[in-house]
């Protein structure tokens, strides 16, 4: 009975060096060791051939050490191949290979095709928004201050909120100027806006993709043209003539309703007729322009309109701190009714501010 255990060990470990001798072992991170014959190794995975599950696949990441004796296949970053024996580094921190001459590599067939080489995909990008990546919020500061021949302090503001999620997009901007030019008010307004649109990607014709419902009310009050609220609410139809992440340009039309009050006393309302159009140009990654035109008109008297257009130029500075930008913006408002009121009908903004993205 002794002599047969003695046989059995002596049996078993002869065996286990044979194994290691013509094989070698995969230790994992984990602790784990997988012993067979290694053929393969990527810059990603390495293939292990063993006697009781054919050949595994296993992902580098995954492991903390390799063993081989035997001639591996290893295909490096740009593709070359060349045939190395495996040894564990100190401490089995990861392995040293070393290269075999090709007159003492013997053709071994894997129980597994070759591995193709797989480049490891790039890390999502982190969102901007603290909002997530559905966001593109930014905040707006700018100041002017002169003294001398003429002594002025200007003061402008803008917050913006931007959902853009398909078929969703929504829009919520409010803005400010308060200016004091030689003692006299010379810049005070404040405004909001609220655009709501939505594709109707439901029709299956792909250019009835492109069209959407839109939504919007607009709040303006302005001291110097002598506004004390102009509101204006609009719904309807809009079409992008292109939307793609370099451009778009979209134009909307539909019917509202106007409410108009002046610090004289005089009101006005009435349903009004909207067109208006956007457009978006990516001039290089960092630098971005916008173009936004807008008609309003009543229905009823022809004479009684507005109109309003506005440039913008973004410059990203994501080099200085991250969300960081600059922004100039200029905007022409024209109102057809205050010169009834004996103010001037048209007025221009010229604005260079801070921008801070969050």
């Amino acid at each position: 009975m002794q002599n047969r255990i003695l046989s059995a060990l002596a049996v078993a470990v002869l065996g286990l060096t044979c194994t290691v001798a013509i094989g070698g072992t995969v230790v994992l991170n984990n602790g784990d060791h997988i012993s067979g014959r290694i053929t393969q190794l990527t810059q990603t995975r390495v293939v292990v051939n063993t006697s009781y599950a054919g050949g595994v696949v296993i992902k580098l990441s995954s492991v903390q050490t390799l063993i081989s004796k035997s001639p591996v296949k290893l295909t490096a970053a740009n593709g070359k191949t060349s045939m190395v024996t495996l040894a564990a580094a100190p401490g089995n921190q990861g392995w040293i290979t070393h290269h075999v001459a090709a007159e003492h590599v013997k053709v071994i067939p894997a129980d597994l095709p070759p591995l193709p080489l797989v480049k490891a995909a790039p890390p999502p990008p982190v969102p901007v928004s603290i909002f997530g990546p559905d966001w593109d919020n930014e905040l707006d500061l700018g100041a002017t201050n002169t003294t001398g021949n003429s002594n002025s302090t200007l003061f402008n503001g803008l917050i913006q909120f931007h959902y853009r999620h398909k078929p969703d997009n929504l829009l919520i901007a409010l803005t400010g100027g308060y200016g004091v030019t030689n003692g006299s008010q010379s810049l005070g307004f404040f405004s909001s806006n609220v655009l709501w649109k939505r594709q109707l990607n439901e029709f299956k014709p792909r250019w009835a993709k492109r069209a959407f419902l839109f939504l919007q009310n607009t709040n303006l009050y302005d001291a110097i043209q002598g506004i004390s609220i102009r509101s204006d609410t609009e719904g309807g139809l809009g079409y992008y003539l292109w939307d793609n992440k370099k451009s778009e340009f979209d134009l909307r039309a539909g019917p509202g309703y106007t409410y108009e009050r002046f610090f004289h006393g005089q009101s006005y309302s009435y349903i009004n007729g909207v067109a208006a159009a956007h457009f978006r140009y990516q001039l290089a990654k960092h630098v971005k322009f916008t173009q936004t035109a807008g008609y309003v008109s009543s229905l009823e008297n022809v004479y009684n309109y507005q109109l309003s257009a506005t440039s913008a130029l973004y410059l990203g500075l994501p080099h200085i701190v991250r969300g960081m930008g600059l922004r100039f913006s200029f905007t022409d408002l024209y109102d057809n009714a205050a010169g009834t009121q004996g103010l001037k009908r048209n007025s221009t903004l010229l604005i260079a501010a801070l921008t801070f993205k969050f």
